[in-house]
């Protein structure tokens, strides 16, 4: 696996430099690596640690005036803490708790211009929805910027696996900004054990669609409104499997300043209506993030946040699950950045569950 990722960013930097040698339309290497060391130190079933990572290579090349074509594999490794010492369902460690991988992630081809972006090809859904500002600036899933999938128990949301065929959109029609699009979904193909690699097209097995709107509310303030449907298979908790599920979600934003730093953050509510087939039916996520608190940093940032979900009264769990998060992003250089971060998960798993776990970690961020 290791051998099979240093190969993929060998072939990267080849790529780059042929394309610079022929003098070629520019081709930019990308490339992306987030680590996490992170420990329960008081609480949960063990005090114990563990170590996770994600890396993304690729290009992206012109192709027309406006478009561009940009292809991507992922390696993730390591051991979920959530499973080996606490119990929860979200997981401390962010969307690297699939397991050892190494997948195509996106293939994908992108129109970009001052107003409108579209994107189609194997694309990720979790890179799609929901486009709320500011969930990126946390370590544990719950705020990961698929929208609380993991949570919400939506094979077709789901982070990671990625690479799926897709195709989705956003674009400014005066103050409102619409987004929208369609992902197939089927939970069967999107696993590490077919590496993203599975190119067959069947829409019958499962399609995910969504539509978002967003416009401004007062001053810097957004509001936006969601919803979804999936027509994949699901397994419920009476054993059965039926087709279909859905869910909406609403929120508030301060999105950052553009130049500059300052106070920026959201407020999401979630709802997944069908109680035999979602875990947390209702999640609540809130965040703010404070770029500059130190006058001499003005690139680091202070970020507190917290979430709230209740598990489904036909389900296997009870109760309400939640997390405290606070973390310090310190901003070493214009590439690379530490992100120490403390985590209190209350009620891991609901009523059921462990004890409380105090979760003490590091992040780290490289990237182009």
């Amino acid at each position: 696996m290791r051998a099979g990722a240093l190969g993929l960013a060998c072939a990267v930097l080849l790529a780059a430099t042929a394309a610079r040698a022929e003098d070629a339309p520019a081709v930019k290497p990308l490339f992306a690596y987030t680590a996490d060391w992170d420990g329960v130190a008081a609480g949960g079933r063990s005090q114990s640690g563990t170590y996770v990572h994600v890396m993304t290579a690729g290009v992206q090349a012109p192709i027309a005036s406006g478009w561009s074509w940009t292809v991507q594999g992922a390696w993730t490794a390591g051991a979920n803490l959530s499973a080996r010492a606490i119990g929860d369902v979200a997981g401390v460690q962010g969307p690297f708790n699939s397991g050892n991988g190494l997948w195509l992630y996106e293939a994908k081809a992108t129109y970009q211009s001052e107003r409108t972006t579209f994107q189609a090809g194997r694309l990720s859904a979790g890179d799609a929805l929901p486009g709320v500002a500011g969930m990126g600036q946390f370590v544990n899933s719950a705020f990961s910027s698929n929208g609380g999938a993991i949570t919400i128990n939506d094979p077709g949301r789901a982070a990671t696996p990625a690479s799926t065929w897709g195709a989705w959109g956003k674009t400014d029609v005066g103050a409102l900004e619409l987004r929208g699009g369609a992902l197939l979904s089927d939970p069967a193909r999107i696993t590490l054990q077919k590496h993203g690699l599975d190119f067959s097209f069947h829409p019958d097995d499962g399609v995910i669609g969504f539509a978002e709107a967003v416009a401004p509310v007062a001053g810097p303030l957004r509001a936006g409104v969601g919803a979804y449907h999936d027509s994949a298979r699901f397994q419920t908790f009476d054993g059965n499997v039926s087709r279909g599920d859905e869910g909406y979600y609403l929120w508030i934003e301060r999105p950052a300043p553009d130049k500059g730093g300052g106070l920026s953050g959201f407020a999401m509510l979630q709802a997944a209506p069908r109680q035999d087939r979602n875990l947390q039916p209702l999640f609540l996520i809130g965040g703010v993030t404070w770029q500059g608190l130190i006058a001499a940093r003005p690139n680091d940032a202070l970020s507190l946040g917290a979430t709230a979900g209740r598990f489904s009264d036909r389900g296997p769990l009870r109760g309400w699950e939640d997390l405290v998060e606070a973390n310090y992003r310190v901003a070493l250089s214009d590439h690379l950045a530490m992100r120490p971060d403390l985590q209190w998960v209350i009620h891991p798993a609901g009523r059921g569950g462990g004890r409380d776990a105090l979760v003490v970690g590091v992040q780290l961020e490289a990237g182009l």
